[in-house]
This record gives C-alpha cells, sequence and structure tokens, in this order.
C-alpha cells in the first residue's frame, strides 16, 4: 500500500475526530492508488483511532470486497464516474448534520473560501444507504460538486486529493456554523 496516502487517510481522521465528526463506526475513507486500485477503511471499524491494519487496497472495479466498508458501493461510483476524484471521505458532520436533517444545503456564496473551494454543495435525495442505487444517485445528482449532502445519511467530499477532500469537509462544516450561528442574531 502507498505508505502516503495512508498516512493522509490517518491525519484526515484525526483532524475529522477533533471537529466531532467520526462518531461510533460511521464514515468511511478511500483513496485511488491509480487507475484501477484504491485504499479504503475496512467495514465496522472506529475511524477516529485510524491506523494501518484499518485500511485495506483493493480493486475499484470489485462491486463489494468481503472487507471493504460497507459504502464503497458509493466510493466506486464516484471513482468510476469522476476521474478527477482521487480521494473520497464521508463523515457524519455534526453542524451539516443539521443542514441534512432539515433538508438544506448551507450557502456557499456566504463566504468567500466557501465559494472559491467547494463550488457547490448539493443535497442527495435519500436511497438505503450500502447500495449501488446510492452510489447512482450520488453521480446523477452530484455533478461535479465537492461536498455531497446525503438526505438522512452524512456527508461525502471528494477531491482531487486527501487533504482537498479533508479541507472541503471542514470549510463547508465551517460554513454550516456560520449559517446556523446567523439564524441567532
Amino acid at each position: 500500500m502507498d505508505s502516503g496516502l495512508v498516512n493522509e487517510l490517518v491525519h484526515a481522521a484525526a483532524v475529522l475526530n477533533s471537529i466531532g465528526c467520526l462518531p461510533a463506526t460511521d464514515g468511511n475513507f478511500s483513496a485511488r492508488t491509480g487507475q484501477s486500485n484504491a485504499i479504503v477503511t475496512r467495514k465496522g471499524i472506529e475511524k477516529r483511532a485510524l491506523c494501518t491494519d484499518d485500511l485495506i487496497e483493493i480493486d475499484i472495479e470489485d462491486d463489494q470486497p468481503s472487507e471493504a466498508s460497507s459504502e464503497w458501493k458509493l466510493h466506486r461510483a464516484l471513482y468510476l464516474a469522476r476521474p478527477d476524484v482521487k480521494a473520497i471521505l464521508h463523515v457524519h458532520a455534526p453542524q451539516l448534520g443539521v443542514f441534512v436533517a432539515a433538508g438544506l444545503v448551507p450557502d456557499v456564496k456566504l463566504l468567500m473560501e466557501a465559494e472559491m473551494t467547494l463550488g457547490s454543495i448539493k443535497m442527495i435525495p435519500y436511497i438505503e444507504p450500502g447500495t449501488s442505487l446510492l452510489g447512482e444517485h450520488a453521480v446523477k445528482f452530484g455533478g461535479n460538486s465537492g461536498v455531497l449532502l446525503l438526505e438522512r445519511h452524512g456527508v461525502v467530499a471528494v477531491g482531487g486529493s486527501v487533504r482537498e477532500a479533508l479541507h472541503r469537509i471542514e470549510r463547508a462544516e465551517f460554513l454550516a456554523r456560520i449559517q446556523l450561528g446567523m439564524k441567532l442574531l
């Protein structure tokens, strides 16, 4: 396995845990290692203490490797449809979760950094998690967005690198916190 990518995924987990995005065993991560392979989190693990043993390398063409995260089909669909995507982080960010629960999307135009780095945030209609159909919907309704809100199911950020996907989640979560705070004024 690519030790650099493994270290980036472990770092992303630590950052996302520090901002409360990884409750229990929720979430999953992956990163392409080339055209045909990806490193992905194992199923059923706590990502907040992610380590090398929690990651496996698999063939992107494999529909559901036995040890891979139950959301591999979502990651796979995005990789197959979007050659620009090199990393995918799926989390349950609390502030963005409020927007997801309300069926709303944060306004990226509120913060210049969000607008520049996120482009747009798209809501993906509810589909049962772990299914191929969820991946198809993410591709269909997500377009080229960097952040996808999965109705009743959390947040997905994609990027050309693990760092870009991580920064997108951080910025989107910060944007959500700012917009929610504005409602108090």
